[in-house]
């Protein structure tokens, strides 16, 4: 199959972070948008500033995940998010990135698909 096939415009989507410690202090869920696809320097900027404790450059690509509901960012320059949505946010963005990565064309190591 033609790689083109798989080329797609991102297109945003709804997260809500709905953890019950977060809902008590805030008063309700904290939702948020992200695009369902990102280009392979910000995936791999993301996990690796995680993985080197760099919080600068977390903070930066925070800036540029996180969106509203019409695709704008909504963390200014110079702002940040209080620590416990920060943490929070990272978790379900990196477990939405994690659904990115590619599937294995093979159903079970070492098997060809028929």
């Amino acid at each position: 199959m033609n790689i083109a096939n798989f080329a797609k415009k991102p297109e945003l989507i709804k997260i809500t972070i709905d953890q019950e410690d977060i809902v008590k202090k805030y008063g309700s869920e904290v939702i948020f948008w992200i695009m369902d696809s990102v280009d392979i320097a910000t995936y791999f900027d993301f996990f690796k500033s995680q993985s080197d404790s760099d919080g600068e450059k977390l903070n930066e690509i925070m800036r540029r995940l996180i969106l509203d509901e019409n695709g704008k960012r909504v963390i200014e320059d110079g702002h940040v998010l209080p620590v416990d949505l920060a943490l929070a946010s990272l978790t379900v963005i990196g477990e939405e990135m994690g659904k990115l990565r590619t599937k294995s064309s093979t159903q079970t190591t070492g098997e060809q698909p028929t």
